[in-house]
């Protein structure tokens, strides 16, 4: 059994304490974080509410807490770890600004790259010869909770740009090297420039309602449309793919993302690794303050 603390108790704490409970031989240990919503969230999944060096007891540690609080709390878990503790994978929720050094495997969550139909597109992308379109659109509701999404922090290139650009990289299969935005109807276009010179687009936007998002490709074959509304459904040259009946949080990817968790302790590679988050980070840094 692989046991598991989470250190926060908000929507991505919910989500990843849900997927928790959802797998064998995964064992949530527990959940911390600020008075109330982690009271609830432990109250809600029956465990206990514990204190970070309790936490640090599990094998496997998530950092689900604000964007202001990311590195001082992995800072804490690193202490933990260099006076015994047995954490052997740590997942830290984006964006990232800046980390200290773990000395642990620490991978950066992007629940959608482990989702079924998400990887299924994913291999098909790879599979065409030389695609001459790649963008990835996004419309969603403005975060409401503390700085993150607002202004001061970045607007909406960067929740919900960063956290989904890993998706947009994923597809593209380079890294991305500079990134040039440009302001559009409420929202941001972002041109992204690749280690081969080839350009993806990332378009993003605060808007009312749920929200959307669709990655598509072309090459001279052929179109390929993913879209998540709220699950992801694969289309391939206008064919339907139909999706694998898969409860919601093994849909998301969620389930999927705490395995490969479980797997990069027990020694597979750390994937994405949280140094592609941050390099990310200050790439849409640079995009949106000038140097």
């Amino acid at each position: 059994m692989t046991t598991i603390g989470i250190i926060g108790g908000g929507r991505a704490a919910t989500l990843h304490a849900d997927a928790a409970l959802q797998m064998r031989g995964i064992d949530l240990i527990g959940v911390g974080g600020r008075p109330g919503s982690a009271d609830r969230l432990a109250s809600d999944a029956g465990v206990s509410n514990l204190a970070l060096p309790l936490l640090c007891e599990a094998d496997l540690v998530v950092i689900a807490v604000p964007p202001s609080e990311v590195s001082d709390v992995a800072g804490l878990v690193a202490n933990e770890i260099l006076r015994g503790s047995p954490v052997r994978a740590v997942m830290i929720e984006p964006p990232l600004r800046s980390l200290p050094v773990l000395s642990v495997p620490t991978v950066l969550a992007a629940n959608l790259l482990h989702a079924p139909v998400v990887k299924q597109a994913l291999r098909a992308i790879a599979a065409m010869q030389a695609p001459h379109h790649l963008q990835l659109r996004v419309r969603q509701p403005a975060p409401t909770w503390g700085a993150h999404g607002t202004p001061a922090f970045g607007g909406p290139l960067h929740d919900p740009g960063i956290r989904l650009a890993p998706l947009l990289l994923a597809a593209a299969a380079e890294t991305a090297v500079h990134v040039e935005q440009v302001e559009i109807g409420g929202g941001v276009h972002a041109a992204i420039e690749l280690e081969s010179g080839r350009r993806v687009g990332l378009d993003v936007a605060w808007t009312e309602g749920p929200a959307q998002i669709e990655l598509e490709v072309a090459d001279d074959g052929g179109v390929i449309l993913l879209t998540l509304d709220p699950f992801p459904h694969l289309e391939i040259d206008g064919r339907h793919i139909e999706p694998p009946d898969l409860h919601p949080l093994d849909a998301l990817g969620f389930v999927g993302q705490l395995d490969r968790l479980s797997r990069t302790a027990d020694g597979a590679d750390p994937w994405p690794s949280t140094a592609t988050g941050l390099a990310i980070e200050a790439l849409f840094d640079l995009a949106a303050n000038g140097p």
